[in-house]
């Protein structure tokens, strides 16, 4: 009798080692399934390859990425989502400065991130009201350091100018 006894518990042993063998295969799953939809959510972005492709994901606030390449410098563009009803967030970086003075080689890497209106057909960087970060701080250091230096080169014009009010 102590045989059936011990072959019944050796079965219950094996089918509680079984069954907790399931429940952590199952809790695995759904920890991979929560990762994979974690990351889709918040570090997925869509490549844009071209302006138009950019622009319709700002008409609905799309998390897209688009690299934009001109004369003078490379541009990140990140949609990373709505900000309001009528306005979207967008990550700007400065990847590479292509032509310029050495001044503006700091602003390189840099970020920063704006507020633009949905349906919006103008680059964030051109419009810095909405802007905030390192970036904007550095063009308007750039504006600013500009502004003085002409207005030092042309002062005796300046203050002709000044005289005749």
């Amino acid at each position: 009798m102590e045989k059936g006894v011990k072959k019944s518990s050796a079965n219950l042993a094996k089918t509680n080692f079984s069954e907790r063998n399931l429940i952590i295969f199952i809790i695995l799953v759904i920890i991979i399934l929560i990762a994979v939809f974690g990351y889709f959510l918040l570090f997925y972005y869509k490549i844009c390859n071209d302006e138009i492709c950019f622009f319709n994901a700002i008409d609905r606030c799309k998390k897209v990425s688009w690299i934009r390449e001109d004369s003078q410098a490379s541009w990140q563009y990140k949609i990373t989502g709505i900000y309001g009803k009528t306005d979207c967030n967008i990550k700007v970086k400065l990847l590479k400065i292509k032509q310029g003075t050495i001044d503006i080689e700091k602003l390189q890497r840099r970020e920063m991130k704006c507020i633009i209106n949905k349906g919006s057909r103008e680059y964030p960087e051109k419009t810095l009201l909405f802007c905030n970060g390192l970036l904007k701080e550095g063009m308007q250091e750039i504006i600013i350091q500009r502004m003085h230096n002409y207005i030092l080169q042309n002062l005796g014009e300046i203050k002709q100018g000044f005289s005749g009010i």
